[in-house]
């Protein structure tokens, strides 16, 4: 029952006063860990241990946390911010000091240039749905921007595809790393359970034949490009966090994909670095029989983009005053404030 305290003891023998305090500070309000006491204290007990393993560049962290009032929020709403750089995250050859630098980059960076509606929204109230894309039958999906999820380690960001009803049917997580510069997608996932492969087929179906995948590419590749970041990068089977973790079960096959949307394998294996616009063909290399498919096809693509880069132009409702879905058949944007954009690159 003793290990917090003699932690602390070393921390004061490591840390000035101030930053102890701020350390300690650090293990209050952890709705991440146990609720049963010795099972919080081990928790204390482990995250106090790796901290210790960089300690000025931890202290640092958790003064920028602290000092930045969104940031604070956000600590509140996701405690385990406090300790991502700690574990496995993004890649799985990144050091402790290279998660932390991943963090402090992506964080830094929506702090910059999010609309602040925008990011407590995220962030701060767990999520926002940005608007309405409208499918074959009629029917719509909800496009929306999510945090990292609990315990997450593959970003710190996700678009997702979502029924109405709330089923998530795709996401991609990405971070934005190297101080701005570029966009790592740790995660493109569809949907899960025994009727998978139906869905996807269906939905591919309803989207003219659009890959989900591809949208979802295409959806990051947006949002890179607005931002003004210059390189996408995804990253490989061989540095997936969970690749190792999940070795019988981890079934995605990253590297065939950023290939066949013409990736090139770098950094070591590690990263495919991915066109900012992915190459296409143009209407008049379509056969004539099936370029009506194709043109629906980019409909939805660039309306399902507009949607993403109108949101992030421009300032977000708050969560409680969000409008409602629209009925089918409304505009695929939603009805955000009109307000000059918060964000031009």
């Amino acid at each position: 029952m003793g290990m917090v305290p003699d932690m602390a003891a070393r921390l004061r023998r490591h840390l000035p006063v101030a930053p102890v305090h701020g350390w300690l500070a650090s293990l209050r309000q952890r709705q991440d860990w146990p609720q049963a006491p010795r099972a919080r204290l081990r928790e204390a007990a482990k995250y106090l241990a790796r901290a210790l393993c960089l300690p000025l560049l931890h202290t640092r962290y958790l003064r920028f946390v602290q000092s930045e009032p969104r940031m604070r929020a956000c600590r509140r709403r996701d405690p385990r911010l406090l300790e991502r750089h700690l574990h496995r995250f993004v890649n799985d050859g990144w050091r402790r000091r290279d998660r932390l630098r991943a963090l402090l980059a992506h964080y830094r960076f929506a702090l910059a240039k999010l609309p602040a509606p925008l990011f407590d929204a995220i962030y701060v109230e767990g999520g926002v749905p940005l608007g309405l894309l409208a499918l074959k039958d009629g029917s719509e999906l909800v496009l929306s921007l999510r945090p990292s999820i609990d315990k997450g380690c593959e970003g710190e960001l996700g678009i997702q595809l979502e029924e109405i009803g709330g089923r998530t049917l795709y996401r991609i997580v990405f971070t934005v790393i190297d101080d701005g510069r570029a966009l790592a997608v740790g995660c493109l996932q569809g949907p899960g359970g025994d009727d998978a492969r139906e869905v996807v087929r269906e939905l591919t179906r309803q989207m003219h034949g659009l890959r989900p995948k591809q949208l979802m590419l295409s959806l990051a590749c947006a949002f890179a490009r607005h931002a003004g970041i210059g390189r996408v990068l995804g990253i490989a089977n061989r540095a997936h966090p969970l690749s190792r973790r999940r070795a019988g079960s981890f079934q995605a096959d990253y590297d065939a994909f950023w290939t066949e949307q013409h990736g090139v394998a770098e950094a070591g294996g590690d990263w495919f670095a991915l066109p900012l616009d992915a190459p296409r063909k143009s209407e008049a290399e379509v056969p004539s029989q099936h370029r009506a498919a194709f043109r629906r096809r980019e409909a939805l693509r660039v309306a399902a983009e507009r949607i993403l880069t109108d949101a992030l132009g421009r300032a977000a409702p708050h969560a409680d005053s969000a409008p409602q879905l629209a009925p089918r058949g409304a505009a695929p944007l939603m009805p955000f404030l009109p307000q000059e954009p918060a964000w031009i690159p």
